[in-house]
């Protein structure tokens, strides 16, 4: 097994670690110990955690160690301006024809989302799993990967601050399919900003 693959499965298991919250923020990482539970040398510790501190889960100090960061609540107002920006502009690519094509399997996705929002899920992979689909029929992969970057660090943010779901206020995603499979360019880029941001004002201000 090479390096590059080591430290990836380093990465997933640290970045597992803060989702279930094992690790939570302003605690210390334990680079040794992560070392021997994986059973590989710290090389791949290190080069996994220069990853995650590049992409904000993670800070490290000078002769005091490496630290889960701690997100604030601009912190996550940032990322959701982030998402709005690119799901909006993958919309307005992927809008009417491209969508239809690939109804079948969309709709597959966005009812295990609802299914886990319905569970009680408050951090969950099958929301990421519809949402990443869509923005993948775009056809631009540069797009794509910061995507999958942006809702990564969007997660843990929201796991840090417990923010929970209020089903009240969440946005179903079968039918936000279905009106996407009838919108025009902009119909499709303004009922994706609607789904993103509905509940998200009050959900922050109950967390600050």
């Amino acid at each position: 097994m090479s390096t590059a693959t080591f430290t990836d499965r380093v990465y997933e298991h640290i970045f597992n670690l803060l989702l279930r919250r094992d690790l939570r923020p302003g605690d210390v990482l334990d680079r040794k110990r992560i070392a021997e539970d994986l059973n590989v040398s710290l090389i791949p510790v290190s080069d996994a955690v220069q990853r995650l501190a590049h992409e904000g889960f993670l800070a490290t100090r000078r002769r005091q160690g490496t630290f889960v960061c701690s997100p604030s609540i601009e912190d996550v107002r940032g990322q959701i301006i982030l998402r709005e920006a690119l799901e909006c502009q993958a919309a307005r690519l992927y809008c009417d024809e491209v969508i239809r094509k690939d109804e079948k399997r969309l709709l597959t996705l966005a009812k295990a989302a609802d299914k886990a929002a319905d569970s009680g899920k408050q951090i969950s992979t099958e929301d990421f799993n519809f949402h990443l689909a869509l923005v993948e029929l775009s056809g631009c992969d540069a797009l794509a990967d910061c995507f999958k970057r942006m809702i990564r660090l969007s997660m843990f943010h929201e796991m840090a601050l417990i923010i929970p779901v209020q089903q009240s206020t969440y946005d179903r995603h079968v039918p936000l399919l279905t009106a996407l499979c009838e919108a025009s360019n902009d119909e499709a880029a303004a009922r994706i900003r609607h789904h993103i941001w509905v509940g998200k004002d009050a959900l922050m201000g109950a967390a600050s």
